[in-house]
């Protein structure tokens, strides 16, 4: 009779186990949700993604597909490797998902500006990102300027020189769209109408 409580007590005790294990099975975490009308949730999640470089996020629509898409900018900052760089980030499952990125660029966030642009009748945005007066002193310097497509995974660079005893001068990537030239003519002709179009990028450190 002892035997027989014990192996029903031990019965007890394994099927009282399998219960409570697949209760717990039954109870998943629910799923994780972003609040994509939040810059600072979604800036919180790039960050997850992209790690602390991460320092801003743009929402809009990017290649033209209807799922929501977000446009985020790193900044690295090391001895060995310095510049910007911006990803493509599309919504997923209540995530968002790293689906293109751009090369290390020049550039700094700080003092710059990083907006939308959508003057190609394209359908979609376009990222336009200025370094204003970060790389200028009183003896001159340089500005660097890109628009980029997402959707083509195309960057358009274009870099304005400024040297005392040098005529104004600016470089433009090569592209097939007028369009963009005249947006970075455009821009950059405000303030210096007498600048030069040059063939030949030009390194200020050579």
């Amino acid at each position: 009779m002892l035997f027989v409580k014990k192996l029903s007590a031990a019965i007890f005790i394994v099927l009282l186990t399998f219960i409570i294990s697949c209760n717990k099975e039954g109870q998943k975490n629910p799923p994780h949700k972003i609040d994509l009308s939040s810059r600072d949730a979604l800036l919180s999640e790039a960050k997850k993604i992209l790690g602390s470089d991460a320092q801003m996020i743009i929402p809009g629509k990017f290649d033209g597909d209807t799922t929501k898409e977000f446009i985020a900018g790193t900044e690295i900052n090391k001895p060995d490797k310095w510049g910007i760089q911006f990803h493509f980030l599309k919504e997923a499952d209540n995530n968002l998902e790293n689906v293109f990125e751009t090369g290390l660029l020049e550039g700094s966030f700080t003092d710059g500006i990083v907006k939308k642009e959508n003057f190609l009748n394209s359908g979609y945005d376009l990222i336009y990102y200025n370094s204003l007066d970060y790389y200028l002193g009183s003896g001159g310097g340089e500005v660097f300027a890109y628009l980029i497509d997402f959707s083509k995974k195309q960057t358009y660079y274009s870099h304005l020189i400024i040297e005392k005893g040098r005529k104004i001068s600016l470089f433009l990537s090569e592209n097939e769209t007028p369009e963009v030239k005249n947006y970075f003519l455009g821009i950059f002709k405000k303030d210096y109408p007498d600048l030069r179009v040059v063939d030949k990028d030009i390194n200020l450190d050579d």
